[in-house]
């Protein structure tokens, strides 16, 4: 579904529908945009894909099988916290990249795709406690945001959340505290890690760099022994999906293709 117009509400009930995406990047030049989706029940549903630029409403009330979701975002050409994305999964509901009711985990959900306005560890967070199984996460960040300290304020979090994180890229690395803090905190806490992407503008990336950023991350202390940290200068991470990528589930939708 792309720059649908002339209507501003789509209600599916599919039995055989495996894959949906939504773009709605030019949806602000119509007089009658379409900002809201109902999926009412979708039992073979397995990925859904988004990209935003106004708000839009989407409702999955029954997807059992879902399995990949993005890229969900904090960017809006709103200004208010009101007028973001709104996702209704079940009875949970994500508002731009925030839990605003967590009714029930998601445990189907391995891959997720998601678009911050500052990186944030604590938004990350709160969503591996909605996704408890996810083992795939793409993170594009425009800044690098807050401090993300997570030793003391999350020592008791620690302990018993499970992180089942497999693969890790965050672009727009440059080794900045806020950033090594963010990937610390995975480095040093997720268990079953096998790799993590950390893309590099070119104009950091060399051996120093290279040397004191390995050191800063502890990546002698990484609590998975076998996980492999990259620093890449290629863009690892698509800017956007394409719409082949929905019905083509042996294609990770977010993951750059040479």
């Amino acid at each position: 579904m792309k720059n649908c117009q002339g209507f501003h509400r789509l209600r599916i009930n599919s039995l055989t529908l495996r894959g949906i995406g939504v773009d709605n990047y030019g949806n602000q030049r119509y007089n009658v945009p379409f900002n809201e989706l109902t999926i009412d029940n979708a039992p073979c549903l397995e990925r859904l894909l988004l990209q935003f630029r106004t708000c839009v409403n989407i409702s999955v009330l029954a997807a059992p099988k879902l399995e990949t979701i993005g890229f969900l975002s904090d960017h809006s050409d709103m200004s208010s916290q009101d007028q973001l994305n709104r996702l209704v999964l079940g009875s949970t509901v994500i508002q731009g990249l925030h839990i605003e009711k967590l009714a029930t985990v998601l445990c189907t959900v391995k891959v997720l795709g998601v678009q911050m306005k500052a990186l944030s560890l604590d938004m990350v967070i709160e969503l591996m406690t909605c996704f408890p199984c996810l083992e795939k996460l793409y993170i594009r960040a425009s800044k690098s945001g807050p401090k993300n300290l997570w030793r003391r304020k999350h020592q008791n979090l620690i302990k018993y959340l499970d992180i089942s994180l497999k693969t890790i890229v965050l672009e727009s690395y440059s080794g900045i505290k806020s950033q090594v803090n963010f990937v610390t905190f995975f480095v040093l806490n997720a268990r079953v890690l096998e790799s993590m992407a950390l893309g590099v503008d070119s104009k950091h990336y060399g051996d120093e760099f290279l040397a004191e950023q390995r050191m800063k991350l502890q990546l002698e202390n990484r609590a998975s022994r076998c996980a492999r940290f990259d620093f890449t200068t290629e863009q690892s991470i698509r800017s956007y999906w394409c719409m082949n990528d929905v019905c083509d589930l042996e294609i990770d939708p977010f993951a750059r293709r040479c």
